[in-house]
């Protein structure tokens, strides 16, 4: 027996029943006993066969990498079940309900769902503050999503760019699973005791929101990063087309003159005096040479 399974055995004697979502026999274990069905976990909060359905698209953070999984939690009076896409996205949440179970008497399914979210909580905090390090040194996809300085390549703008696409996408969903968190917990709180549905509650509550604000400022932060890239970018392709500018106005003239001197003309006097061929080159430096020092007191070449 696996660690995940001993633990799921502990806690269904403590009345919290969890099952895979794509496990064929827990599919139909769950249609069987509890008239649960898999289309059950694709509507919102609602009410199906006496159980409160709670969804969560929850982000945890597996093996170094940032991933997301959809948990249905089904509350009833007498059991909690836990329809989960991704086991490991509850494990912070069922090592915690276990360390109750070992300091306290039995608790009903609703304690033990509100032990739940604030398990969830405590992680997305933890998430965050890793979250929040990561944007100030690189990007949680191992690439640097610090905005690159004027003298970067396209190269690495263009990388900096999808670390930081991937990163406001990560935000955002760190976003949404604290609001469904709070929904939640406000649809819990009519099933809480009266001890818990009090000041715990309210505190929980509040404690999501300051997770959720706090994830709306690093939102926030990348998408300045994602302004100031796209900035950096402009002025890059400003410096290109500035380069191809100044290339063009230096070689117009030299191209004038060697197009003149390249017709069939019957006579051009110029060519029969010696010094004639030395002329044409030092003219044909001459207006090389004006535009590109009009270009540089101009201050173009900064």
């Amino acid at each position: 027996m696996s660690r995940l399974d001993e633990q799921r055995a502990a806690l269904l004697q403590a009345g919290w029943l969890g099952m895979d979502a794509h496990d064929p026999a827990s599919q139909a274990y769950l249609a069987q006993h509890f008239g649960l069905t898999v289309a059950a976990q694709q509507h919102g909060l609602h009410y199906s066969q006496g159980f409160l359905l709670l969804p969560l698209n929850w982000v945890y953070l597996d093996e170094g990498q940032y991933r997301q999984a959809h948990i249905l939690f089904a509350l009833r009076h007498d059991i909690l079940i836990s329809i989960e896409q991704a086991p490991q996205a509850l494990a912070c949440a069922r090592l915690a309900v276990l360390d109750t179970l070992q300091q306290g008497p039995a608790l009903p399914p609703a304690r033990h769902l509100f032990n739940v979210l604030v398990a969830l909580n405590q992680q997305a905090h933890s998430l965050l503050a890793m979250l929040s390090t990561a944007l100030g040194a690189s990007h949680p996809g191992s690439q640097g999503c610090e905005a690159p300085s004027i003298h970067s390549g396209v190269a690495d703008i263009a990388t900096t760019a999808v670390a930081l696409g991937e990163a406001e996408e990560l935000m955002a969903n760190v976003i949404q699973a604290q609001l469904m968190l709070a929904r939640a917990c406000r649809w819990l709180r009519r099933r809480l005791d009266d001890d818990t549905r009090g000041a715990p509650a309210r505190a929980l509550l509040a404690d999501i929101g300051s997770a959720r604000r706090h994830a709306l400022f690093q939102h926030g932060r990348v998408r300045h990063r994602q302004q100031s890239l796209m900035t950096t970018l402009d002025i890059k392709q400003n410096q290109i087309i500035r380069i191809f500018t100044v290339v063009t106005a230096v070689f117009t003239p030299p191209t004038l003159v060697a197009s003149f001197y390249g017709q069939n003309f019957a006579y051009m006097p110029e060519l029969e005096l010696p010094w004639g061929e030395w002329m044409v080159m030092a003219l044909t430096a001459l207006f090389a040479l004006l535009p590109l020092v009009y270009i540089k007191r101009k201050g173009w070449l900064r």
